[in-house]
């Protein structure tokens, strides 16, 4: 039971942020820092791929609806990425650490490792968000720039939640 409080909390504190970096962190047009991909991340991977889907989806939602901006995007990519989150990890990791991480942290995984899984989950997150944000109205050099400065950001954004949020594990 407190392992379930404990991550609920986590999550409901990644939303707050997420929540507070889209209403006040607005770093320009070709950046847009997100930390909901890291709650998808983190969803236990013992957990049935279509409720982290359900999941996702709430989650994106909520900030969807609670921020300014496209109702639905966030929640898209989400569902995106909880959908290929377990093959995922799979092809990142042994099975010792599938069977090992609960919540799959750098700790866990290896460093080297976990900067790869996050980066590519953050590549599918944003082909998705941008995609679908600028259904073709942008050229290609501005989606791919945008792509390339919002992965970049975000990954060093995760990183850091990820070093003060599970440094106490160590």
């Amino acid at each position: 039971m407190k392992d379930n409080w404990g991550r609920f909390m986590f999550f409901a504190t990644l939303l707050i942020i997420q929540i507070v970096l889209s209403k006040y962190a607005n770093v320009g047009p070709y950046i847009y820092l997100c930390c909901l991909p890291l709650i998808v991340i983190y969803l236990p991977l013992y957990q049935e791929t279509f409720l982290s889907m359900l999941i996702a989806f709430g989650c994106g939602l909520a900030v969807d609806v609670l921020c300014d901006g496209i109702v639905g995007l966030n929640a898209a990519a989400s569902v995106a990425l909880a959908a290929v989150r377990k093959p995922l990890f799979a092809a990142f990791f042994t099975r010792d650490n599938l069977e090992r991480a609960v919540i799959p942290t750098i700790h866990e995984t290896g460093v080297m490792r976990h900067i790869n899984y996050i980066f590519i989950s953050l590549l599918i997150y944003f082909i998705v968000y941008i995609c679908l944000d600028s259904v073709g109205m942008e050229s290609l050099q501005t989606t791919l720039l945008r792509l390339v400065l919002s992965c970049a950001a975000n990954l060093v954004l995760v990183l850091a939640i990820d070093y003060f949020m599970f440094n106490s594990r160590r």
